[in-house]
Protein backbone atom coordinates (compact mmCIF):
# COMPACT_ATOMS: atom_id res chain seq x y z
CA UNK A 1 0.00 0.00 0.00
CA UNK A 2 1.27 3.37 -0.92
CA UNK A 3 0.33 6.84 0.38
CA UNK A 4 0.09 10.07 -1.85
CA UNK A 5 -0.68 13.44 -0.57
CA UNK A 6 -2.45 15.68 -3.46
CA UNK A 7 -0.94 19.35 -2.50
CA UNK A 8 -2.76 21.88 -4.43
CA UNK A 9 -0.77 24.70 -4.43
CA UNK A 10 -0.58 28.23 -1.81
CA UNK A 11 -2.50 31.42 -2.69
CA UNK A 12 -1.43 32.33 -6.32
CA UNK A 13 -2.09 35.98 -7.69
CA UNK A 14 -4.39 35.10 -10.23
CA UNK A 15 -6.31 33.42 -6.94
CA UNK A 16 -6.60 36.81 -5.50
CA UNK A 17 -8.05 38.64 -8.76
CA UNK A 18 -4.46 39.95 -10.54
CA UNK A 19 -4.34 39.79 -13.90
CA UNK A 20 -1.55 37.74 -14.99
CA UNK A 21 0.59 36.18 -18.39
CA UNK A 22 0.80 32.39 -18.51
CA UNK A 23 -0.50 30.24 -16.49
CA UNK A 24 2.72 28.97 -15.82
CA UNK A 25 4.22 31.61 -14.81
CA UNK A 26 1.41 32.57 -12.04
CA UNK A 27 3.46 33.56 -8.80
CA UNK A 28 2.26 32.99 -5.20
CA UNK A 29 0.71 36.06 -3.64
CA UNK A 30 2.39 37.18 -0.06
CA UNK A 31 0.41 35.30 1.65
CA UNK A 32 0.59 31.86 -0.43
CA UNK A 33 4.01 32.20 0.65
CA UNK A 34 3.31 32.41 4.23
CA UNK A 35 1.02 29.85 3.89
CA UNK A 36 3.75 27.55 1.79
CA UNK A 37 5.95 28.08 5.06
CA UNK A 38 3.12 27.46 6.98
CA UNK A 39 2.19 24.05 5.22
CA UNK A 40 6.13 22.82 5.50
CA UNK A 41 6.02 23.64 9.47
CA UNK A 42 3.01 21.32 10.00
CA UNK A 43 4.77 18.05 8.21
CA UNK A 44 5.80 15.24 10.30
CA UNK A 45 6.25 12.41 8.39
CA UNK A 46 9.45 12.25 5.92
CA UNK A 47 8.29 11.77 2.29
CA UNK A 48 10.33 8.78 0.03
CA UNK A 49 9.33 11.65 -2.91
CA UNK A 50 7.79 14.93 -3.65
CA UNK A 51 6.55 15.18 -6.98
CA UNK A 52 6.01 18.49 -8.50
CA UNK A 53 3.88 20.60 -11.26
CA UNK A 54 5.80 22.49 -13.87
CA UNK A 55 4.13 25.50 -12.95
CA UNK A 56 5.69 28.10 -10.75
CA UNK A 57 3.22 28.59 -8.20
CA UNK A 58 3.10 25.03 -7.17
CA UNK A 59 7.31 24.83 -7.39
CA UNK A 60 7.13 27.73 -4.71
CA UNK A 61 4.68 26.11 -2.65
CA UNK A 62 6.75 22.90 -2.71
CA UNK A 63 10.11 24.89 -1.96
CA UNK A 64 9.93 24.98 1.79
CA UNK A 65 9.50 21.16 2.32
CA UNK A 66 12.12 20.65 0.02
CA UNK A 67 14.76 22.86 1.95
CA UNK A 68 13.53 20.49 4.87
CA UNK A 69 14.30 17.31 3.40
CA UNK A 70 16.88 18.13 0.75
CA UNK A 71 17.48 14.46 0.62
CA UNK A 72 14.17 13.39 -1.03
CA UNK A 73 14.08 12.61 -4.47
CA UNK A 74 12.01 15.17 -6.34
CA UNK A 75 10.53 14.75 -9.83
CA UNK A 76 8.54 17.05 -12.09
CA UNK A 77 5.57 15.61 -13.51
CA UNK A 78 2.97 16.69 -16.17
CA UNK A 79 0.05 17.46 -13.19
CA UNK A 80 -0.72 21.17 -14.19
CA UNK A 81 -3.43 22.83 -14.12
CA UNK A 82 -5.69 22.46 -17.11
CA UNK A 83 -5.41 25.06 -19.26
CA UNK A 84 -8.00 25.38 -22.33
CA UNK A 85 -8.28 28.79 -23.06
CA UNK A 86 -5.65 29.92 -25.38
CA UNK A 87 -2.56 31.44 -23.54
CA UNK A 88 -2.11 34.27 -26.00
CA UNK A 89 -5.62 35.52 -25.51
CA UNK A 90 -5.83 35.61 -22.03
CA UNK A 91 -2.21 37.16 -21.72
CA UNK A 92 -2.61 40.25 -19.02
CA UNK A 93 -6.72 39.48 -18.12
CA UNK A 94 -7.83 38.41 -14.81
CA UNK A 95 -10.32 35.78 -13.67
CA UNK A 96 -13.18 38.22 -14.07
CA UNK A 97 -12.18 39.22 -17.40
CA UNK A 98 -11.82 35.59 -18.71
CA UNK A 99 -14.87 34.85 -16.80
CA UNK A 100 -17.34 34.84 -20.37
CA UNK A 101 -14.51 32.72 -22.04
CA UNK A 102 -14.93 30.12 -19.24
CA UNK A 103 -18.62 29.74 -19.27
CA UNK A 104 -18.63 29.72 -23.04
CA UNK A 105 -15.95 27.00 -23.49
CA UNK A 106 -17.67 24.88 -20.75
CA UNK A 107 -21.37 25.13 -22.83
CA UNK A 108 -19.57 24.54 -25.63
CA UNK A 109 -19.09 20.89 -24.08
CA UNK A 110 -16.90 19.61 -26.85
CA UNK A 111 -14.19 17.15 -24.99
CA UNK A 112 -11.88 17.54 -27.89
CA UNK A 113 -11.92 21.05 -28.37
CA UNK A 114 -8.56 23.03 -28.43
CA UNK A 115 -8.77 27.26 -27.86
CA UNK A 116 -4.95 26.81 -29.44
CA UNK A 117 -2.57 29.48 -28.05
CA UNK A 118 -0.76 26.58 -26.39
CA UNK A 119 -4.26 25.32 -24.73
CA UNK A 120 -5.27 21.70 -24.48
CA UNK A 121 -8.73 20.02 -25.11
CA UNK A 122 -10.44 18.49 -22.24
CA UNK A 123 -9.80 14.84 -23.32
CA UNK A 124 -6.14 15.44 -23.69
CA UNK A 125 -6.13 17.07 -20.12
CA UNK A 126 -8.03 13.70 -18.87
CA UNK A 127 -5.64 11.69 -20.58
CA UNK A 128 -2.78 13.46 -19.21
CA UNK A 129 -4.11 13.31 -15.25
CA UNK A 130 -4.68 9.12 -16.23
CA UNK A 131 -1.22 8.73 -17.59
CA UNK A 132 -0.20 10.70 -13.50
CA UNK A 133 -1.79 7.64 -11.99
CA UNK A 134 -0.47 5.30 -13.82
CA UNK A 135 3.19 6.67 -13.26
CA UNK A 136 2.10 6.63 -9.51
CA UNK A 137 0.71 2.70 -9.30
CA UNK A 138 4.16 1.88 -11.22
CA UNK A 139 6.47 4.30 -8.86
CA UNK A 140 8.84 2.78 -6.22
CA UNK A 141 7.92 4.99 -3.11
CA UNK A 142 5.55 4.63 0.19
CA UNK A 143 4.63 8.67 0.85
CA UNK A 144 4.85 10.41 -1.62
CA UNK A 145 3.61 14.57 -1.50
CA UNK A 146 2.55 15.52 -4.74
CA UNK A 147 1.81 19.59 -5.46
CA UNK A 148 -0.69 20.27 -7.99
CA UNK A 149 -3.84 22.07 -8.79
CA UNK A 150 -7.25 22.45 -7.65
CA UNK A 151 -8.46 20.95 -11.20
CA UNK A 152 -5.78 18.00 -11.19
CA UNK A 153 -6.77 16.55 -8.04
CA UNK A 154 -10.55 16.81 -8.80
CA UNK A 155 -9.90 15.39 -12.09
CA UNK A 156 -8.21 12.52 -10.60
CA UNK A 157 -11.11 11.80 -8.10
CA UNK A 158 -13.83 11.73 -11.31
CA UNK A 159 -11.57 9.69 -13.05
CA UNK A 160 -11.43 7.07 -10.80
CA UNK A 161 -15.51 7.63 -9.95
CA UNK A 162 -16.73 7.64 -13.14
CA UNK A 163 -18.21 4.21 -14.71
CA UNK A 164 -18.16 4.56 -18.58
CA UNK A 165 -14.85 5.64 -20.01
CA UNK A 166 -16.45 7.30 -22.94
CA UNK A 167 -15.43 10.92 -23.67
CA UNK A 168 -18.05 13.18 -24.94
CA UNK A 169 -20.02 15.87 -24.28
CA UNK A 170 -22.10 14.50 -21.11
CA UNK A 171 -19.21 13.52 -19.66
CA UNK A 172 -17.46 16.75 -19.81
CA UNK A 173 -20.69 18.38 -18.60
CA UNK A 174 -20.66 15.69 -15.56
CA UNK A 175 -17.09 17.02 -14.68
CA UNK A 176 -17.78 20.32 -14.88
CA UNK A 177 -20.44 19.52 -12.48
CA UNK A 178 -18.22 17.38 -10.31
CA UNK A 179 -16.15 20.20 -10.27
CA UNK A 180 -18.33 23.15 -9.09
CA UNK A 181 -19.86 20.73 -6.41
CA UNK A 182 -17.21 21.38 -3.77
CA UNK A 183 -13.86 23.26 -3.29
CA UNK A 184 -10.54 22.10 -2.49
CA UNK A 185 -8.67 25.43 -0.69
CA UNK A 186 -5.30 26.27 -0.90
CA UNK A 187 -2.37 24.10 0.80
CA UNK A 188 -5.38 21.48 1.71
CA UNK A 189 -4.14 17.73 1.35
CA UNK A 190 -6.22 15.37 0.13
CA UNK A 191 -4.61 11.81 1.54
CA UNK A 192 -4.51 8.94 -0.84
CA UNK A 193 -3.89 5.10 -1.45
CA UNK A 194 -3.01 3.27 -3.25
CA UNK A 195 -3.19 -0.35 -3.06
CA UNK A 196 -0.76 -3.83 -4.38
CA UNK A 197 -3.85 -3.78 -7.28
CA UNK A 198 -3.20 -0.36 -8.49
CA UNK A 199 -6.88 0.74 -7.02
CA UNK A 200 -6.71 4.39 -6.05
CA UNK A 201 -8.47 5.38 -2.78
CA UNK A 202 -8.93 8.81 -1.13
CA UNK A 203 -9.56 10.27 1.58
CA UNK A 204 -11.19 13.66 3.35
CA UNK A 205 -9.81 16.78 2.35
CA UNK A 206 -7.41 17.70 5.10
CA UNK A 207 -7.32 21.30 5.90
CA UNK A 208 -5.78 21.03 9.59
CA UNK A 209 -2.36 23.14 8.86
CA UNK A 210 -4.98 26.01 7.30
CA UNK A 211 -7.32 25.52 10.23
CA UNK A 212 -4.55 25.46 12.92
CA UNK A 213 -3.47 29.04 11.61
CA UNK A 214 -6.84 30.68 11.86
Amino acid sequence: MKDVWLIRHAESLANIGDATSTPREIPLSQEGLMQADRLAESVTVRPDLIVISPYWRAQQTAQPLIVRFPDVATETLLVQEFTYLSIERCRGTNSQQRRPWVEEYWKRADPDYCDGGQSESFAEFIGRTDNFARQMRKADFELAFVFTHEQVIKALIWSCIRFARVMDSPSMKGFDAFMTSFKIPNTAILRTKIDDDGEIYFGTIDTSNIENDA
